[in-house]
């Protein structure tokens, strides 16, 4: 799919009429992982508002003000999808993009799973909503990775810079990349 992203102060790096956009849906782990937080975070929010009535009301507002802003943090930073133009990569989310200069891409591959074994968290989430964050693995070393999806990984090296993404298309994102190198 091709969309048009318009140059203005928030894509100052894109030079670009079209860009190639590549959507990454949640699998069926990032989703239950994600339901099951929304619904133990809305019950405490609720219960949280029941206490609130029964005479405690500025601790517990601010408990459901509080968890509710929080969550909706790490969903609109979460990771939606990957757009390449002619001379820039955008890692999207929800709210912001994270750009990249094709120029300094040196490397791009898939990876699968197991590349991911023993990784830490750094400064990162793991599972709601996707992964996405700072992340140390012992084959790695460290990269930022922003995936809904743990089976369609793609690697990107850029100079002092490794990027873990996923998308729905992935041999499709790899076959343009490489033509960028």
């Amino acid at each position: 799919m091709t969309s048009s992203r318009r140059n203005d102060a928030t894509t100052p790096l894109s030079s670009v009429a079209s860009v190639k956009r590549f959507h990454s849906s949640f699998d069926a782990r990032t989703r239950g992982i994600s339901i099951a937080v929304v619904v133990i975070v809305a019950v405490v929010i609720a219960l949280t508002g029941v206490a609130a009535q029964a005479g405690r009301s500025l601790f517990f507002a601010t408990v459901s003000v509080g968890l509710s802003a929080f969550f909706a943090f790490l969903f609109a930073l979460s990771p939606n999808g990957v757009e390449v133009g002619e001379d820039v990569v955008y890692i999207c989310r929800r709210w912001g993009s994270v750009p990249r200069h094709l120029a300094a891409l040196t490397n791009v591959r898939r990876i699968a799973i197991h590349e991911l074994q023993s990784s830490i968290r750094l400064v990162s989430v793991g599972g709601v909503f996707g992964w996405y964050g700072t992340f140390q693995s012992p084959t790695l070393g460290e990269f930022k990775m922003f995936a809904t999806r743990l089976d369609r990984l793609v690697l990107m090296d850029f100079h002092g810079e490794r990027i873990v993404v996923s998308v729905d298309e992935p041999d499709a994102l790899l076959a343009l990349l490489q033509v960028q190198i």
